[in-house]
């Protein structure tokens, strides 16, 4: 009875000995810890629901839920790789936290501290996980230029990497785009005073966005502005944002390029090949040339307008008709399927040429101007 009695004492002994090695092996996740500091732990992030409700959430109750802990890795439009140990929770329990589902949204609209806006959009929300890191390299006090929480997409390009996150808007729907106008940028701007634009140490010629603007037909300012580059990367952002200080630089390195005094070196988008609102796209033909590829016709090369269209997500394309204008004013209407036989030709002296298969028997286009869907 006695050796019983010792051997489950023994045991015993082990099991809570097991206990306390495991738990001191369990490292706690750097993000869960508090800095002591009651005013750094006291920051706030706004959350802005629809119909302007805001509901707050502090430094130290994001602690209080669960953390992920991973090796972050981004690269900025500039090429530079930047690497570091993130932690955090993620947006889903953030929102959770003020009783907001996730699932109910089609995008967030993250702001900034320094006035910098990145709109996730659902494909984003989908298929990537949007952590809130309040811990970078194990450190729970962010550096100043960082806190109080700074968003982090595995996966996504530097752009979406927010810092200093003070707001979170909260979309439930995204206004639907309808091109229906599809514009070349270099002869939509002509007249437009380019703007010596300097930013961080290069003086070059820029375009204020809202001139560009106001040469569209009509602009939806609850819809978003989206550009692509030429490499393929697609960022949005809301049109209240791009509106007033927005500009496209048009020379220098990167141009086609955004800039703006809140948008930092290597969050950019470089070598833009079009921008959208919500019924027009304006488009780069040397950088749709790279985003799409040349097809050759009547040995020609250049990118059909067809392609053009399906890219700037022109709908129902091959159903219409389309009216192409000149920069004099001429016009030629063709059917959506024409468009597939028909190359922007992008010339040596800063013309954009449209030349069909001769099957069509259409007239060729000396400059191009805009495509319009008839409607």
């Amino acid at each position: 009875m006695k050796k019983s009695y010792f051997k489950f004492i023994a045991f015993l002994l082990v099991y809570l000995i097991a206990l306390t090695v495991t738990g001191c092996g369990q490292k706690e996740i750097a993000s869960a810890r508090s800095t002591g500091k009651e005013e750094y732990e006291n920051q706030m992030i706004v959350i802005q629901c629809p119909n302007d409700v805001e509901k707050k959430v502090t430094v130290s109750e994001m602690r209080k839920l669960d953390q992920i802990e991973f090796d972050a890795s981004l690269t900025r439009t500039t090429g530079l790789l930047e690497e570091f140990k993130a932690a955090g929770p993620t947006m889903k329990d953030v929102l959770a936290l003020v009783d907001e589902d996730i699932s109910d949204y089609k995008a967030l609209g993250f702001f900034g501290r320094d006035g910098y806006y990145c709109l996730v959009t659902p494909e984003i929300i989908e298929n990537f996980e949007l952590v809130l890191a309040l811990a970078i390299d194990d450190n729970p006090e962010l550096p100043a230029d960082t806190r109080p929480a700074r968003l982090c997409i595995q996966g996504e390009f530097g752009p979406y990497w927010v810092r200093m996150v003070e707001r979170i808007v909260l979309y439930d729907q995204i206004p639907q785009k309808d091109i229906k106008s599809v514009w070349v940028f270099k002869n939509l701007i002509e007249g437009i005073q380019p703007y010596e634009y300097e930013y961080y140490g290069s003086e070059d010629d820029a375009i204020e966005l809202v001139q560009v603007f106001a040469r569209f037909d009509e602009i939806n300012n609850e819809a978003f502005f989206t550009m692509k580059s030429a490499d393929g990367f697609l960022k949005n952002e809301a049109m209240n944002v791009v509106s007033q200080g927005y500009y496209i630089k048009i020379e220098g390195e990167g141009a086609p390029m955004n800039i703006s005094p809140y948008i930092r070196l290597g969050m950019n988008v470089k070598h833009i090949a079009w921008f959208s609102t919500n019924a027009d796209a304006a488009i780069f033909p040397e950088q749709m040339a790279d985003l799409l590829g040349e097809t050759e016709i009547e040995g020609q090369k250049g990118v059909l307008l067809g392609e053009i269209l399906e890219e700037v997500r022109v709908k129902d394309i091959e159903s219409k008709q389309f009216e192409l204008f000149d920069v004099d004013g001429e016009r030629l209407t063709v059917t959506g399927a024409d468009l597939y036989k028909g190359l922007l030709i992008p010339k040596g002296n800063g013309t954009y040429n449209v030349n069909w298969d001769k099957q069509t028997e259409l007239a060729p286009i000396e400059n191009l101007l805009r495509i319009k869907a008839v409607e």
